[in-house]
């Protein structure tokens, strides 16, 4: 059912849009039409055929029903299915079901070329089919049938139902058509409701199949003729074949108590093989009657995953604008005090902390620049950052954002504004000496990029500091480079980093599933209050060390920072709970590659209000904060890194800047390949070895950062995994 609810103006505004739609549905010429009504990022043009002939209508107002398919297309895999060629099926998640291609050689003129897959049988029961028999035993799904994901606690759930199913023949109960329905269901078991009997729930239909009884309001949607796109023209017949879509009925029709937008609302629900049927009396026609969210609950089930979908089109592939950003800001004024000739840090401020005024709200300026999948803000007045990358697809944040301008205790000043994002660290190590100053900034256009440059002169040894960040259209990964240039008549020393602060599940916390991912087998350490760990200067192996795993920070006794012992290809900073982080490339001229945390001892108040945390990953011109070369009059020195968000793959292995690559063992013991790619590559074919042995060649697909392209393994796949894709090629081995 639906889980969105609109307000009365946004309902107002969509009937217009429909009615605008309908009209133009008929002006449009049959070929435009399709074109217009159906969204790109189906797997298969099978898959494609099928959702327009039942949805490109619903989704320009003018079918007068509800979804049979979902709105968008969302997650492709290969799935394993032993039966299929090479052990794997083509399977594409929408809302409401799963499109399944068994057999890509098969007849695709059939109506079985695709099928949907018995997904509420095998939540119910708690079964994989990974074969034509094969099955992989789990606990059933445990999610509500309808209403919200959580906080629904009297919404019946797919487990719950197990002794009230029909399956294999059993479990049946006599027919009561002409009868109304008044039974309820949920967690205390079945009981009754006169009350809610009523004319539309009457009992119409006995499958003898299963042995149940289907009710008018449902019998009605399954048979219903309409509008529905065949070749480009609009025809009316019957919508769907109920036996390929619904299946037969497994449970007889019940009244259910579920949550609705935080409202308990009473719903008619029925399970079938492969969907769910709700009746809500309460919504507006035509969605009282709706397939229940099959496809987004049986990934959440089978992989752990939220469905995400393709993205739309945007109006506009690039767009740039400017905006302010209310922070709550300690006052910093009566705490600063100048520093004379032959203090380290002259001409910069020291602070004195107790000095410092308490918080108010403080307005700043903001450049807010976006294309299909990412959304970059930046902050002049503060340091010239990228304070926040959003991912749109999965609406996550990439940066640790602090809700608050607090100066903290580090840093090479003796103080430092932990504000969040990707902050320019010039010239000296740690923070440098530039975070809280306003920088110049330039956003410079052209064609399918959008280049934001912060520039400054540091005030120390004079040099002029450019920092720019470049984003491209229909890409979800943005450019980093550092540059700076010393326009003095003296050669002067010189660190210059970029520190990324993190928290990667998006939520502003450095969670139990935090890992750091950094390609080495042991780091050097920088700082650490974690006893365990050498002194600065000295290596400890990585990631395991004495049977803790420190990828983790929370398995930390205290802060560590530490340094790639030498130069390394990409680091990540990935949270396996939330499935979600982010991976930087290094590229010309980054050598240096750190990492940071505070582990679970320290006390954020040293840096927020609000309790949150953060990791940092540094990525510099030069190998570690003791190295300190001499960068010549007139001469330059630059870095240049490639951001990329990755998501749903377990945990990346490798990265470059045309992609990331996860690798994940499977409970069946198969290994599952994911690979994110920044770019949409049309017409890839996607090749898997292992041990340079070919095990995997798909057919051409398009290949898009908004869904990620996955691949499963059978069970006993081991060895280094090799993927080539469009030109590309990424080779990584499975990190127990």
């Amino acid at each position: 059912m639906k889980t969105n609810r609109i307000s009365l103006a946004q309902r107002v505004s969509l009937v217009s849009l429909l009615l605008l739609c309908a009209l133009l549905l008929t002006l449009l010429p049959p070929v435009a039409q399709a074109q217009t009504l159906t969204p790109d990022g189906f797997a298969d043009p099978a898959f494609r055929q099928i959702w327009t002939r039942a949805d490109a209508l619903v989704a320009a107002g003018s079918a007068g029903r509800s979804w049979v398919w979902g709105e968008l297309p969302g997650s492709r895999r290969y799935e394993r299915f032993d039966q299929a060629p090479g052990g794997v099926r083509l399977v594409q998640y929408v809302d409401k079901a799963r499109m399944e291609i068994n057999d890509p050689a098969g007849d695709r003129t059939s109506p079985w070329f695709v099928t949907g897959g018995l997904l509420v049988v095998e939540m119910i029961v708690g079964r994989l089919q990974v074969g034509a028999t094969t099955f992989v035993n789990r606990a059933a799904a445990a999610i509500p049938v309808a209403g919200d994901p959580v906080g629904n606690p009297d919404a019946p759930t797919y487990a719950m139902l197990a002794p009230l199913a029909a399956l294999d023949g059993g479990n049946r109960v006599p027919s009561r058509v002409g009868q109304r329905v008044s039974a309820t269901f949920g967690p205390a078991g079945v009981g009754e409701s006169p009350a809610l009997a009523r004319p539309e729930t009457t009992i119409v239909r006995y499958e003898p199949v299963t042995g149940r009884n289907v009710p008018t309001v449902f019998q009605q949607f399954m048979e219903q003729r309409g509008p529905v796109l065949v070749n480009g023209r609009v025809v009316r017949e019957q919508v769907v074949d109920p036996l390929f879509v619904f299946g037969y009925p497994i449970t007889e029709p019940y009244w259910a108590t579920v949550t609705v937008a935080g409202q308990p609302v009473p719903v008619l629900f029925q399970a079938f093989e492969r969907r769910l049927l709700t009746y809500n009396p309460a919504n507006p026609d035509p969605w009282k009657v709706e397939m229940g969210n099959v496809g987004q609950h049986y990934l959440r089930w089978r992989h752990g995953h939220t469905l995400h979908y393709a993205r739309p089109v945007p109006a506009e592939p690039l767009t740039v604008r400017e905006t302010t950003l209310t922070i709550p800001t300690y006052d910093l004024a009566p705490a600063l005090r100048p520093t004379q000739p032959g203090d380290s840090i002259y001409p910069y401020d020291r602070l004195e902390p107790a000095l410092v005024g308490p918080p108010q709200p403080r307005e700043y300026r903001a450049l807010v620049v976006e294309n299909r999948f990412l959304t970059l803000t930046f902050l002049p007045e503060l340091g010239g950052r990228l304070v926040q990358a959003v991912d749109r697809t999965t609406g996550r944040r990439i940066f640790y954002q602090n809700q608050v301008i607090k100066p903290s205790p580090f840093g090479q000043r003796g103080w430092w504004l932990g504000v969040g994002g990707l902050e320019w660290a010039v010239p000296t190590e740690e923070h440098g000496y530039l975070e809280n100053l306003p920088w110049a900034m330039q956003v410079i256009r052209e064609g399918d990029r959008v280049d934001v440059i912060a520039t400054t002169t540091e005030r120390q040894r004079g040099f002029e500091v450019l920092g720019t960040v470049t984003l491209r259209a229909d890409e979800s990964r943005f450019a980093v480079r550092l540059e700076a240039r010393n326009p003095t008549t003296t050669a002067q020393p010189l660190q210059m980093w970029t520190n990324a602060i993190l928290s990667p599940a998006g939520d502003n916390q450095v969670g139990p599933g935090m890992r750091f991912i950094v390609p080495t087998d042991e780091l050097i350490v920088h700082a650490t209050f974690d006893q365990a760990l050498p002194a600065p200067r000295q290596r400890f192996p990585w990631p395991y060390q004495a049977g803790r795993d420190l990828r983790n920070p929370t398995n930390w006794t205290g802060y560590i920072g530490a340094f790639a012992p030498t130069p390394v290809p990409f680091i990540g900073a990935y949270d396996v709970e939330a499935d979600y982080g982010a991976v930087v490339s290094h590229g010309e001229g980054t050598v240096g590659g750190k990492i940071f945390g505070f582990g679970p001892s320290v006390e954020p108040g040293l840096y927020t209000d609000d309790g949150s945390a953060y990791v940092e990953v540094w990525s510099g011109a030069q190998p570690t904060f003791w190295d300190d070369p001499l960068l010549a009059p007139g001469a330059s020195r630059a870095i240049a890194t490639t951001w990329q968000p990755v998501w749903q793959m377990g945990m990346p292995a490798t990265a470059t800047p045309e992609g990331s690559l996860g690798l994940e063992r499977r409970d069946d013991g198969g290994l599952t390949v994911t690979l994110a790619t920044p770019q949409r590559l049309a017409n890839a074919t996607v090749v898997v070895s292992l041990d340079d042995r070919e095990v995997f060649r798909s057919a051409p697909v398009e290949l898009r950062p908004d869904l990620p392209f996955v691949i499963e393994l059978p069970p006993g796949s081991t060895g280094v995994v090799g993927v080539a894709a469009a030109g590309r090629f990424w080779q990584a081995r499975e990190v127990p």
